[in-house]
């Protein structure tokens, strides 16, 4: 009762969306100008313009150079297709997209070269300066003519110099077009009336000019893009009042459409979470509404697959319930009916089947005191709540299991290239996991046991690999050797639950435990992350 009158005086998710909407309404032209979009494709506005450009001068530019030199003029480019280059056509759309590329330091690197400009190229560009200097105060771009090697011979600066050291330049040289942007001084405050940009960075495009598959030289130009204020400023107002409406009505039917994909799949996802919550059958059907939004959406398949593994965990007791059962009631039932025998004909029996009921007697009891002592283990695995600072030398550890287990007579090689190798695990749950790999290959017949310590291909896990020489696992058990209470050794002993706790203990450090095959006894591997 206390709870649930504040919860009445909240505001509903519909009348938050429509508050938020309202907001939204009030201020649609400001959100104009923080359109990304619209300043992505005054840059691409401008990249265009620079190819259209590019083009022209470049056909001009080979035109000169084919007067003065002749056709086999230029640097043959080796794999450059020289039917492509003489199409009919070849489209050189624009690249650039301030999402995906990053905007280069300010300036263009200049450096002396090893080669003198090529005569013939000066020449052409000499023929062209003034026609390109008209274009440039036109324009507004900035027009440099390089040579095949990548060397300023027309411009305002720079002549004899080497661009090739850019990356649009180096990508011109190899026979493609490429752009960049490059960020440029913005301190000096341009007014919107004014014909100069203001925009915070520059469009750099470099075009190779192609004679088949020879490179000419390559056309440079850079150009500023308008800026986003300035862009809207030159608008018409009938059309800034026209966006403005349009966006009015969008925000509105947004607002709407929100409302009915929010409140409805909210709660249609209460109402299964009660259902699930109070042991109904229906629960969560297997897909979700059409109309939903994506975080809704997710949401549901996080609840819904949360109510999966309460399901299958709530299963899962049972049958380990069922399990302990049946483990407990098979030596008890031995025990009972032993002690029943001795009781009633003890005193007729001879010596020897009085000794071996009581040695069946034994056998089971320390059947129970291991399954016991395992099912402890296994449940306080299960709670484990590791430690951020738990840390764990595995080669150090693993030299320490190889003397041991020597001192018994099972043997336990060990192969490595480190020296050292420190995991993200307690060092009593590593010794764990690999006493039982261990125990395990000796109970099931090995006499031998290799343990192999190194890295993943992404250097970011340990892995530690086991290898006996005993008879390996039978296809018929594969699926089943990590379930608890699974064992080939029931009769010798064997609790099925040594796997099953092993894998159990990594989870919390997000380790693995997994059956690699036989080779030619059974291979496990351990995976654990390394210790920060």
């Amino acid at each position: 009762m206390s709870s649930a009158a504040p919860r009445n005086r909240r505001p509903s998710l519909r009348v938050m969306m429509i508050l938020v909407g309202l907001i939204i309404l009030a201020m649609p032209i400001s959100g104009l100008y923080l359109f990304r979009i619209y300043e992505n494709e005054l840059v691409r506005q401008t990249e265009t313009e620079l190819i259209a450009q590019a083009a022209l001068i470049g056909a001009m530019y080979k035109s000169e150079v084919l007067k003065i030199s002749g056709p086999g003029y230029g640097r043959r480019l080796s794999g450059f297709s020289a039917a492509g280059a003489s199409g009919p056509y070849r489209l050189m759309p624009p690249r650039l997209d301030l999402s995906r590329d990053a905007i280069l330091e300010r300036g263009i690197h200049y450096r002396p070269s090893l080669y003198d400009p090529d005569p013939v190229a000066l020449e052409a560009a000499a023929h062209l300066e003034a026609i390109l200097d008209e274009a440039g105060r036109t324009t507004l771009s900035s027009v440099v003519l390089l040579d095949f090697h990548g060397l300023v011979v027309g411009g305002k600066r720079g002549q004899g110099l080497s661009l090739s050291d850019n990356p649009e330049v180096s990508e011109a040289l190899s026979g493609n077009y490429y752009s960049v942007l490059r960020t440029r001084d913005t301190r000096k405050w341009v007014s919107l009336s004014s014909p100069e940009r203001g925009a915070r960075f520059r469009v750099f495009f470099a075009m190779p000019v192609m004679n088949r598959d020879r490179l000419i030289g390559v056309v440079y130009l850079s150009r500023t893009p308008r800026e986003v204020l300035k862009a809207l400023y030159h608008q018409e107002a009938k059309n800034l009042i026209l966006s403005a409406i349009l966006t009015m009505g969008l925000m509105a039917a947004i607002s709407l459409i929100s409302s009915l994909m929010i409140v409805g799949p909210v709660k249609r996802l209460a109402a299964e979470a009660k259902s699930v919550a109070e042991g109904g059958q229906g629960g969560f059907s297997d897909k979700a509404p059409l109309i939903v939004v994506r975080e809704l959406a997710e949401l549901r398949a996080v609840v819904a697959d949360m109510a999966e593994r309460l399901r299958r965990r709530s299963d899962y007791l049972k049958a380990f319930a069922s399990g302990v059962s049946h483990e407990f009631k098979t030596p008890l039932t031995s025990i009972k009916g032993a002690m029943e025998l001795i009781s009633e004909h003890g005193s007729s029996m001879d010596e020897a089947t009085r000794i071996r009921f009581e040695n069946n007697i034994k056998n089971d009891l320390d059947r129970l005191e291991k399954l016991v002592m395992r099912l402890l283990a296994l449940a306080r695995a299960e709670a484990v709540d590791p430690a951020g600072d738990d840390r764990a030398n595995a080669i150090e550890l693993s030299q320490n299991l190889v003397a041991h287990y020597r001192q018994q007579g099972f043997t336990v090689g060990l192969e490595t290239s480190l020296d050292s190798l420190e995991l993200s695990v307690s060092t009593d749950v590593l010794e764990t996991v690999l006493r039982n790999l261990i125990d395990n290959s000796r109970d099931s017949g090995a006499d031998r046991i290799k343990l192999e310590i190194g890295l993943d291909g992404l250097q970011k896990n340990g892995i530690i690999r086991s290898t006996d020489n005993g008879p390996g696992i039978p296809p018929e058990a594969v699926d089943s050797i990590f379930k608890p209470f699974f064992t080939t050794r029931k009769n010798s002993g064997g609790t099925g639950l040594g796997l099953s706790l092993a894998r159990t203990l990594l989870l919390p450090y997000r380790g693995e435990l997994q059956w690699a095959g036989n080779d030619p006894g059974a291979v496990f591997i351990v995976t654990l992350p390394l210790s920060k």
